[in-house]
């Protein structure tokens, strides 16, 4: 390994700044520079909203307040409200440029009684004169009243200067149920709108005739700016922040962001002390202090080559997996084949990392034919990950097939699976075998009995790597309009959503904003999408697969929807692997899957080729244009899963390393009961795991390192663990002392403090009856003692949230009345 060279240097070679400085801007040779705008506190108290957190418009409310078209609102945007007639005007004017235009025509004071916005009036007379409004509908309609979809949608075609659609190019308003609600001299205007995707319905409806809300107004607008800005010499730049410096001279100081494009070139964002630019980071609006060496920025610049406003993301969006083609230094581009067979081309980051078997490396050590993992910061690669097999120099040998399975048995070189029919197969491990959970890199230790996985085999029958899609609290299914898609902040807006039900897409109506999993898969047919890729297919629907990752709901598979569809049921009569293809009884035509297609069995994300004769299918189609039927959605139907976790108790038999501890006289909660017959059992440990001691008085929690420490202290007391498979992700650890009058209960958090947690809507287990009995009001236990597994970890009872479902044990201590929760496991 060639010793790692600093951030400074290596963008010194990269770059060879020099930079003159004689009281004017710093110039770096033949970049371009950006300076902010001298508004930008204005435009900072403009958009100091207090009630857009976390609000789906959020972003687009803060590119529309940055732009100027919305402004003087206070400190409330007030977003679920509708937008008046006469603001809905104004902001329209502003967008075109016309406000000027606007406050210079003479307004008689009588006309403006009927107007709450200062320039309400102004606005008015401007569009009387252009045409759009009549004389009779400026002194009869209410302008302080809610504007209807349909008058936003006509007005901004006119002021937009958008042609009205008439005849046969008359299209898209026809996919409204409603059409007929538009009024027949504003149809074709809005058919222009609509067919330029600036603005949507809801589900088969446009609803032309309801009040259009301040927060569908500002994403209507942000669409409009996209299209129409272009045309007055707006521009969006992208790229990475990869340094930053701040100047002083005699007379002036200066801060200056250097960004680099995917061509490798930089231009530079300039800031001084009259001059700054508003940046949107991490839901949060600020100035360019949030700007840190290594974000991915979207830049809006003005026709002055202004800055008006920064949307920045730090670290990686996106995980791209496969073998290394060819390295460009000179050209700064990477060329990869992916696990789909495709080949990639993706632009390097000025602080690209490269790490090798965990150890810092240098772009000079990859080799050709290496397995990567490539981590995208916007449309650049901000990481690169490998391993070094010595005896190949990194190489992947291409001669590979696989296996999928539930892992059953594991030791130091061998894995254990059972394929869906049940047959056991074992496969041996190397010292070079790589490991993956949700395609982020991991270790033989984050492997657990139960996973499903993929082995990847070499020509020898070796596992070359173990890939786990472990998703917490199961998929959901969905059918969507991509209404929106910010690769920036890798998050996708959706609309008319309908989610998988009982066989169908039940539709839903609501709009929907997601987040991309890191490790996201985006497809148009088999061909893979990067986030910024799929910007391009804004507008069309989609069927996507979400999981909980951490707290928080996240797309993992997304493939776009073309204009045909049918659905399929039935029974796989017959499979081929080679051609990609399955027969469905009583269906006549073969139907196709590839990479891009959803298959989804035993509630996991699995390839087409694990699907079995004799498994009962809903499938999701489309004709191809070579009249082939193309799934792009396959549901599996199969039982209920059982639950992920078990809970066990016994005694600490032996710490046995850093890793691993056994336990003797075991009992497992099986059907909701303890049940012994299990003499020693192993589980593993690791940093994630939480250990609590107690000996009734004193209450320890502590973790794996202290664990290990304390073997002799701890060997031979009574112990309690929550385990997913053979991973052990929480420990009750008795000193003297133990649990009574035990009891399984199950419902939902009402209430939580640092002591004490209330469950409401809740039932105990029967074991008299084997039944669950509902209780009347809430159960309230005491958590002196409780630890918790949540999204298949270890947690303190901290980690509980009111709405949580879940499933404990609870008992008493000694002759005490308290009652504590010990086990608890968020369903």
């Amino acid at each position: 390994m060639r010793k790692k060279r600093t951030l400074a240097r290596s963008l010194a070679v990269l770059l060879t700044l020099t930079f003159l400085f004689t009281g004017g801007l710093p110039v770096a040779l033949g970049a371009e520079t950006y300076s902010g705008v001298s508004y930008w506190d204005s435009l900072l108290k403009n958009a100091s909203y207090q009630d857009v957190s976390g609000h789906w418009a959020q972003a687009s409310i803060y590119r529309v307040t940055a732009l100027g078209i919305v402004r003087g609102e206070g400190g409330k945007f007030r977003p679920n409200s509708t937008a008046s007639r006469e603001d809905v005007l104004g902001m329209l004017i502003r967008l075109a440029g016309l406000e000027g235009q606007a406050q210079r025509i003479n307004v008689d004071p009588d006309q403006e009684t009927a107007h709450l916005n200062y320039w309400g009036a102004n606005y008015v007379t401007l569009a009387q004169s252009m045409g759009i409004i009549t004389e009779e509908e400026r002194r009869n309609t209410n302008w302080r009243g809610a504007a209807t979809r349909e008058e936003t949608a006509y007005w901004m075609a006119r002021i937009l200067n958008y042609l009205p659609v008439y005849g046969q190019a008359q299209q898209a308003i026809y996919q409204f149920d409603d059409w007929q609600s538009f009024s027949k001299a504003r149809l074709p205007y809005c058919e222009a709108i609509i067919a330029a995707k600036i603005m949507t319905g809801t589900g088969n409806r446009f609803n032309p005739q309801k009040a259009i809300t301040r927060a569908e107004l500002a994403a209507v607008l942000d669409k409009a700016c996209q299209v129409y800005l272009t045309t007055r010499g707006y521009k969006t730049l992208q790229g990475t922040i990869g340094n930053s410096s701040f100047l002083t001279g005699p007379s002036v100081e200066r801060n200056y962001y250097q960004v680099v494009q995917d061509d490798g070139q930089s231009f530079f964002m300039v800031v001084d002390s009259e001059r700054d630019f508003l940046v949107y980071k991490n839901n949060n609006l600020g100035r360019s202090g949030l700007l840190n060496t290594g974000d991915s920025v979207k830049v809006l610049v003005g026709p002055q080559n202004e800055i008006l406003l920064v949307e920045a993301a730090y670290g990686a969006q996106a995980v791209l997996e496969g073998v290394l083609d060819y390295l460009d230094i000179t050209r700064n581009r990477l060329y990869l084949t992916g696990w789909d067979g495709k080949t990639y081309i993706y632009p390097l980051s000025p602080l690209c990392r490269v790490t090798l078997s965990g150890y810092p490396a240098n772009l000079t050590d990859l080799v050709a034919g290496q397995q990567v993992s490539l981590f995208l910061s916007g449309t650049q690669v901000s990481e690169i990950k490998s391993t070094v097999n010595y005896a190949s120099s990194g190489a992947l040998p291409r001669d590979v097939n696989s296996a999928y399975g539930y892992l059953f048995r594991k030791s130091y070189d061998e894995l254990s699976i059972r394929d869906d029919n049940g047959r056991p197969y074992t496969y041996t491990l190397t010292s070079s075998t790589r490991y993956y959970v949700n395609g982020l890199s991991a270790d033989y230790y984050d492997l657990k009995t139960g996973d499903y996985v993929k082995l990847t085999l070499d020509s020898n029958r070796r596992i070359v790597r173990v890939d786990v899609r472990r998703d917490d609290a199961g998929y959901k299914v969905y059918l969507a309009r991509m209404y929106d898609i910010n690769s920036v902040f890798g998050q996708i807006r959706f609309d008319n959503v309908a989610i998988y039900q009982a066989g169908d897409m039940a539709f839903q109506g609501d709009s929907l904003v997601l987040s991309a999993a890191s490790d996201i898969e985006a497809y148009s047919g088999s061909r893979k999408l990067s986030l910024l890729e799929l910007e391009k297919y804004r507008g069309n629907y989609a069927y996507f697969v979400t999981a909980r990752r951490g707290d928080q709901e996240r797309v993992v598979k997304l493939v776009v929807r073309e204009s045909t569809a049918r659905k399929v049921t039935g029974k796989v009569q017959e499979i081929n692997g080679t051609l990609n293809s399955l027969a469905v009884k009583y269906e006549p035509d073969r139907i196709y899957y590839d990479s891009g297609t959803i298959v989804i069995k035993d509630n996991r994300l699995i390839d087409g080729d694990a699907i079995n004769s004799g498994d009962d299918v809903v499938i999701f189609a489309e004709r191809e244009s070579d009249n082939s039927i193309r799934a792009r959605l396959i549901m599996v139907n199969t039982p209920e899963s059982e639950s992920r976790y078990t809970l066990y108790r016994g005694y600490i038999r032996a710490i046995m390393d850093r890793s691993r501890f056994e336990i003797g006289s075991t009992s497992r909660m099986e059907d909701h009961k303890w049940r012994g017959g299990y003499s020693y059992t192993q589980f593993y440990y690791d940093y994630q795991t939480t250990f609590l001691y107690t000996d009734g008085d004193v209450v320890e929690r502590f973790g794996d390192y202290n664990f290990y420490n304390r073997d002799e202290e701890l060997e031979d007391l009574d112990v309690y663990v929550i385990a997913e498979g053979d991973k052990a992700l929480a420990v009750i650890i008795l000193d003297d002392m133990e649990f009574r009058s035990e009891v399984i209960s199950r419902g939902t958090v009402t209430a939580v403090s640092s002591e004490e947690v209330s469950i409401g809507s809740y039932s105990n287990w029967s074991s008299y009856t084997e039944s669950w009995q509902m209780q009347t009001g809430d159960l309230t236990l005491k958590l002196k003692y409780a630890v918790a597994a949540r999204n298949g970890e270890g947690k303190d009872p901290s980690a509980l949230r009111v709405g949580d479902p879940v499933y404990l044990l609870r008992a008493s201590v000694g002759d005490g009345t308290d009652v504590y929760a010990t086990l608890i496991l968020v369903e």
